[in-house]
């Protein structure tokens, strides 16, 4: 489970505590004779809330909701809550302050995912629902407002939700920019992460990263006996390049050569820059008798390949060792290259 996931559902959890809280909150006003309901509209109001609480929370758990575009659902959490609320201010109007301090409260929850514009439909379904059900009330004959006095309370409730848009909006902001910046340090951090392992001009990978690399193959050859076969690839006469040429041809033809080596091996194997014009291979899993062929076909390919815009013919030298049980990389690095030059 990644860090987001578990972020969501930490969020998720507080919500659902809260929601107990004030689920018991109710029971105990309905049992102090606060509330109109009868014992069995009180269960089914609890039960229907409870039982579309922890579905939309096993979606969540389960992942299911990754799907969604908030794969947190904060937007049907808060709904879900705002209409119950509301349904229970419809049959208890005398609980009417703890239910007002409820929509209140369930509004915090959106901060982490809602932006600001999904604050503001929160907000005008709390609005209508609380005016709508005022209004019913009224009409019914249930309850009967001063309107006067409720005009003065309602406008308050709405600019106190109107707040936490205001909030929102400034939270939104400083959420945006805080992924933002962690989506380029997470950039950054990659590139540095592949310039510590790879040549910068042929994007294979440097000498750090192979010694690095032998010293793995050399571990699996000793616990597992599995072979491999170190080839040191130079290419000949690469001086006069850079003098008839220039460095940046030089460098052209290190590049299209490095990108032939990368396309000759497999996944397994690996293709590296050494240094200059001498690069490194590292073939695994094969005895020296079973590289040479395959060295040698890359010899052929690199001799019949056309390099730069002159299309200059470029020929290698390649000294290959294959790896002794306890022999050190450096050791092995030591004697592909005196092969080479041999």
């Amino acid at each position: 489970m990644h860090q987001l996931q578990r972020d969501i559902l930490r969020r998720h959890w507080y919500a659902a505590v809260w929601a107990m809280a004030y689920t018991a909150l109710l029971y105990v006003g309905h049992h102090l004779q606060l509330s109109q309901l009868t014992y069995v509209q009180l269960w089914q109001l609890i039960g229907s809330y409870w039982t579309v609480q922890l579905l939309l929370l096993s979606m969540v758990v389960s992942g299911y909701s990754q799907r969604f575009q908030d794969p947190s659902l904060t937007l049907p959490f808060m709904l879900l809550s705002i209409a119950f609320l509301s349904v229970f201010f419809w049959l208890s109007p005398s609980l009417r302050p703890v239910l007002v301090l409820g929509y209140v409260t369930v509004l915090p929850f959106g901060m982490f995912q809602l932006t600001w514009r999904g604050f503001l439909l929160v907000t005008m379904v709390t609005t209508l629902c609380y005016v709508a059900v005022l209004l019913a009330l009224h009409a019914s004959g249930r309850a009967f407002w001063q309107i006067e006095k409720e005009t003065v309370v309602a406008v308050a409730f709405v600019a106190s939700l109107l707040c936490f848009v205001v909030v929102a909006r400034e939270f939104t902001h400083l959420r945006d920019a805080y992924r933002q910046k962690n989506r380029e340090l997470r950039q950054a951090l990659a590139r540095i992460e592949e310039l510590a392992v790879t040549d910068e001009l042929t994007g294979l990978y440097n000498r750090r990263y192979l010694l690095r690399g032998i010293e793995k193959y050399a571990a699996l050859a000793d616990r597992e006996g599995l072979a491999f076969v170190t080839a040191f690839v130079d290419i000949d006469h690469f001086k006069q390049i850079n003098d008839k040429y220039g460095h940046a041809v030089g460098d052209q033809v290190l590049v299209e050569l490095a990108m032939v080596l990368r396309n000759s091996v497999r996944d397994a194997d690996m293709a590296s820059r050494y240094g200059g014009e001498e690069f490194v291979l590292l073939l695994s899993g094969v005895v020296l008798s079973e590289a040479c062929p395959v060295l040698e076909r890359i010899r052929q390919q690199i001799m019949n390949t056309h390099f730069s815009q002159h299309q200059l013919s470029v020929s290698v030298s390649i000294g290959a060792a294959q790896f002794r049980i306890g022999e050190g990389g450096e050791q092995l690095l030591v004697r592909a290259d005196r092969l080479l030059y041999e």
